[in-house]
């Protein structure tokens, strides 16, 4: 609900205000059926595609690319914060395998 005041005029929030705009959400996870198994992440100009595995499941995501850099910015905040308290994570990005045998090139 929208209510337009004339000019000059205070609102105060009252507790019947407050008491509309609370939401309650109650999410029911367990923390072993959801641990991710694995990320593929692709864009194109205008997005960002995300597909998360999880188990048998899995769940595509695209995002615009500033949305994008927010969920980087936000992931880089609690990792370090989490290295902080816990120590150095060590990792790394997979590497490509690399074609044991090459195929034969035929062409210019």
């Amino acid at each position: 609900m929208v209510t337009f005041l004339p000019r000059g005029k205070k609102v105060t929030k009252t507790k019947f205000m407050e008491k509309e705009n609370q939401q309650q959400v109650q999410i029911n996870l367990d923390p072993n059926s959801y641990m991710i198994t694995m990320v593929n992440m692709g864009f194109d100009e205008e997005m960002f595609h995300f597909m998360i595995t999880s188990g048998n499941q899995g769940r595509q995501f695209t995002a615009t690319p500033k949305h994008a850099k927010r969920i980087y910015l936000l992931l880089k905040q609690q990792i370090e914060n989490y290295e902080t308290q816990f120590g150095e994570i060590r990792t790394q990005l997979p590497t490509m395998p690399k074609n044991t045998s090459e195929e034969p090139k035929v062409g210019f």
